[in-house]
């Protein structure tokens, strides 16, 4: 006989989906990226407003066409983020020397410190990632992860 009252996540069967990596690849991304939003709201940024304030602090210069295509953003997008991460003093532009229509990005001083502050909470996460899958598990999932990058 069957009962009518709802099965809790606990009870239900999951096997079929949970055999999948695909399935288990998304449920863990969308935990992680939990984790990742709550860690970045402290700091007022998005996840794509810090990864882009890391890429332009590694590749002072760098222009937004390079950020849209490394980052999967529309350009359209990319220029709304440019435009907030400017509007709170973190990035500034420089109009291109030779080309007066390409604009570089830099961080400003403040954008710096924020960097550092939140890079400082991010490896606070990771290392709490890491502490759950132990260091050799850690390396084999970047390995494997990195492999499925390729993927068309």
């Amino acid at each position: 006989m069957t009962s009518d009252a709802p099965a809790s996540p606990d009870t239900l069967d999951q096997s079929r989906l949970t055999r999948l990596l695909g399935f288990r690849i998304t449920r863990t991304e969308l935990r992680i990226r939990r984790l990742f939003l709550e860690c970045m709201a402290r700091f007022e940024l998005k996840p794509v407003d810090y990864s882009l304030l890391v890429l332009v602090d590694a590749n002072p210069g760098v222009n937004q066409r390079q950020l849209a295509e490394i980052l999967d953003v529309s350009p359209p997008n990319l220029a709304i983020v440019v435009a907030r991460l400017m509007k709170r003093g973190l990035l500034r532009q420089v109009r291109g020397q030779q080309d007066r229509r390409m604009q570089h990005l830099h961080l400003t001083a403040a954008g710096k410190e924020l960097l550092d502050e939140t890079e400082l909470a991010v490896r606070e996460m990771e290392a709490r990632l890491l502490e759950q899958l132990g260091p050799t598990h850690g390396e084999a999932l970047l390995a494997a992860l990195a492999r499925l990058e390729h993927l068309a």
